[in-house]
């Protein structure tokens, strides 16, 4: 065991430098002093390694295998001094000897290489900068692309229902329109009328949000067909006809004529000279009380004031002012039973239609139609909210805290 265990000692120390020396290639033909220096401290190595196993196995008590042994290893030596012998042959053969100034030039041109290499490194560095400053501005961009699109999504929501905002927009003008014309001119039938096509448009939307809204309407239509109707025409024209009468009336303590009889064909002479006597001839009778008569001045002005009441009560009517309406009436009445004939038959029927006029109620009770307005408004702000865009927060981009990669020349 011993002796095997020499054996593979004695191999490793003298095949592993010559083999590793023929394997390696000289870089340049300044390595070739330093590759002979290496080779001679491995020879050195190995005999020193020989002289120490030969002086440890002096004493041992098998001699002859110790000397066969050493022959071997003196063998191993000489191998060795051939293969560096050749060696050094072969390498003096292919590398021949470099010009001195040859290689002056070469070193000056590494140096040259080497300041333009480090000038590459900074430029470098810069051109690293700059690429992290526009990967900010890109990243900037993109949030910014990003808010810009998120904000045309929202426009183009806006205009898909445009069309909707408009429709809800006119039926909002129907409803606030059928209102204010019954709460300013006491016009149901144009209130109705406005609250029948703000519900035509809203069944066209065909939206169940607004279902209340169309309750609304139909509660505020039932309220407006209890309302009584008022013809303002007719009534118009029952006034005019009653003030066509104030020229006909007769005044108080005045007899009225007459008419004429027609004389038959077989009367005498005295009565055809009595009737042409009568025609010619007025004979009026006064009454003791009234010592004063009017005169034709004072007539004129009393049929003129009572032509000017009925007037206002025709303003009245148009106004919808039942005050002055109820007042223009009574006046007109108390002015009649005054200075007037109220036995005579001209009188009781504008006396009549007097009180007939009085039984109208030209100011009835309007009922609130505002409801429906209210509904619409109400729910046209809440779909709004509902519908508008969440705010983009933009976020200024971060700075590039990655350190430089150094770009030292590798050695």
């Amino acid at each position: 065991m011993e002796r095997e265990q020499l054996n593979e000692e004695i191999d490793s120390l003298t095949t592993d430098p010559v083999d590793r020396l023929l394997k390696e290639k000289k870089p340049a033909s300044s390595g070739t002093a330093i590759a002979i220096l290496a080779l001679l401290v491995a020879m050195a190595a190995v005999s020193a390694s020989a002289w120490q196993w030969w002086q440890t196995r002096q004493t041992d008590p098998a001699e002859a295998n110790h000397k066969e042994t050493l022959s071997q290893l003196q063998e191993s030596q000489q191998q060795l001094a051939k293969s560096v012998a050749s060696f050094e042959e072969r390498l003096g053969a292919t590398q021949p000897a470099i010009d001195p100034n040859e290689q002056l030039r070469r070193d000056e041109r590494l140096k040259t290489v080497e300041n333009q290499l480090a000038g590459l490194q900074g430029q470098t560095g810069e051109d690293q900068a700059s690429i992290s400053a526009v990967q900010g501005s890109v990243r900037s961009l993109e949030q910014r692309l990003s808010a810009t699109e998120s904000g045309l999504v929202t426009v183009a929501a806006a205009s898909q229902n445009s069309s909707v905002a408009l429709d809800i927009a006119e039926i909002d003008f129907l409803l606030r329109a059928s209102s204010e014309r019954l709460q300013l001119f006491a016009d149901p039938v144009a209130a109705d009328l406005a609250l029948q096509a703000a519900d035509v448009q809203i069944e066209a939307l065909d939206d169940p949000m607004f279902l209340s809204v169309r309750q609304r309407i139909a509660a505020a239509r039932q309220a407006l067909a209890q309302v009584p109707e008022i013809d303002h025409v007719q009534l118009t024209s029952q006034i005019n006809d009653l003030q066509s009468k104030v020229s006909g009336l007769p005044f108080r303590g005045e007899a009225t004529a007459q008419p004429e009889t027609e004389l038959p064909d077989d009367a005498g002479w005295w009565q055809s000279f009595k009737h042409t006597l009568s025609s010619l001839v007025t004979v009026r009778r006064r009454v003791p009380e009234d010592q004063s008569l009017l005169s034709l001045d004072d007539k004129d002005y009393l049929r003129q004031g009572l032509w000017l009441q009925f007037e206002s009560v025709r303003l009245a009517v148009m106004r919808n002012d039942s005050s002055v309406y109820n007042g223009s009436l009574d006046r007109v009445n108390s002015t009649v039973e005054k200075f007037f004939e109220n036995g005579s038959s001209q009188v009781q029927a504008l006396l009549l239609g007097v009180a007939a006029l009085k039984q109208v109620d030209i100011a009835p009770e309007m009922p609130d139609i505002s409801g429906p307005w209210t509904q619409l408004r109400q729910l046209r702000d809440s779909r709004r909210l509902l519908q508008s865009a969440t705010p983009v927060e933009i976020v200024e981009p971060e700075e590039s805290m990655e350190p430089e990669e150094s770009m030292e020349p590798e050695e």
